[in-house]
């Protein structure tokens, strides 16, 4: 993409894309865990670091046919923070992890953290 982008108000850079490539990265950003992971080699995909049905870090999950996979109970989600739980069971004990804006820029992973 753009290097363009990067100069949005609030992008940032997250990590490596070779970090994320190799498995779910957890990165702090302003006091907010997040979790950065490629769903294919050139994309990348960002949500809040935290499953909804039993409070465990994804960035502790690995990732599977492109989505994030939840260490505790397998709940899966996808770039766009949508959920699958195991036999359809959508418990939830939080709020769904929001899925943030992000693109490559050089060899790092660029987001725009959303308030």
């Amino acid at each position: 993409m753009s290097s363009m982008k990067q100069a949005l108000p609030g992008s940032r850079p997250l990590c490596a894309v070779s970090a994320a490539r190799a498995e779910p990265q957890r990165v702090m950003c302003d006091g907010r865990a997040l979790v950065v992971w490629m769903v294919e080699d050139d994309r990348p995909a960002v949500l809040d670091d935290r499953c909804p049905h039993g409070n465990a870090r994804l960035s502790a999950g690995y990732v599977l046919y492109g989505r994030i996979v939840c260490p505790l109970h397998m709940w899966t989600f996808g770039p766009d923070g949508r959920a699958q739980a195991p036999g359809g069971r959508m418990e939830a004990a939080g709020p769904m992890p929001r899925s943030h804006e992000c693109w490559v820029s050089g060899d790092q992973v660029w987001a725009r953290i959303a308030p």
